[in-house]
């Protein structure tokens, strides 16, 4: 599994800002569409642990276990465990999870980096029990007219796109979900403004983490990458504008059945 935004403390921090910006949309996304309070509820790709908490203070479940690659992140989530919250170092792409058989899996902006969707869905499939429940949310799309913020998105669904990932991987999710084993509960999606501060915020923290790589330093020349990084820094301290960049996120709810 190759993650191209890292697991560096910068890294970390800007999970922390996205976990704020889309908690709301988040929550409002788990209530509609879980009826009861489930025993066993694991968070695929918890990172440090923000979407774990979010997960335990939402839905109340009895365990709430977040799993993800990183040992930085979850050395990180280890700190704020408590007795029904934990966590595991696991690659979410290797079946059986260490917490056992669960009645919700969660991941948000997981797939999108991931080869092979279909297959890796199949097997989660599979570590649900009978009547549980796989709750997804990716990016179907980004509005935005802002100059700056279009280009950074360009450079990063390139980037992506050469990893064999999708930076726009909602519009896929329900072909790629047709299984025998799951049945769609849910299917919308929902639109969520962000703060043009708090778009330059999450793009300027990740820019950091990926513009070494190897494919941007050979695409992009690096006046071109170190001018977007400092624009995009000084647009964090802009008044908080919440008309220039909107998300779609697309929310699906599977059962297994």
């Amino acid at each position: 599994m190759t993650y191209a935004f890292t697991h560096t403390d910068r890294a970390r921090q800007r999970l922390e800002v996205l976990a704020e910006v889309y908690s709301a949309s988040t929550s409002l996304f788990l209530r509609e569409c879980l009826g009861e309070t489930p025993s066993l509820v694991v968070d695929l790709g918890c990172g440090p642990g923000c979407t774990t908490h979010l997960l335990a203070n939402t839905l109340q479940a009895k365990q709430v276990i977040g799993l993800d690659l990183s040992p930085s992140f979850i050395a990180f989530a280890q700190k704020t465990a408590a007795p029904h919250i934990s966590f595991a170092c696991h690659d979410i792409t290797v079946v059986p999870f260490p917490s056992g058989p669960a009645n919700l899996l969660y991941c948000r902006f997981l797939l999108t980096h991931l080869q092979l969707p279909q297959s890796i869905i199949e097997r989660w499939a599979t570590q649900l029990q009978p009547g549980g429940f796989l709750f997804i949310e990716e990016t179907e799309w980004i509005h935005t007219q802002h100059k700056l913020l279009a280009q950074y998105l360009e450079i990063v669904a390139a980037m992506l796109a050469h990893q064999a990932n999708n930076l726009y991987i909602g519009p896929s999710l329900e072909a790629l979900t047709q299984s025998k084993s799951l049945q769609i509960h849910r299917n919308r999606v929902q639109a969520v403004k962000v703060t043009t501060a708090q778009a330059a915020m999450m793009f300027w923290m990740n820019i950091q983490s990926w513009k070494h790589l190897p494919f941007i330093q050979q695409h992009y020349s690096p006046d071109l990458i170190n001018s977007i990084e400092e624009d995009l820094r000084v647009l964090t301290q802009v008044a908080e504008r919440d008309d220039e960049i909107e998300w779609g996120i697309r929310q699906l709810a599977l059962v297994r059945i």
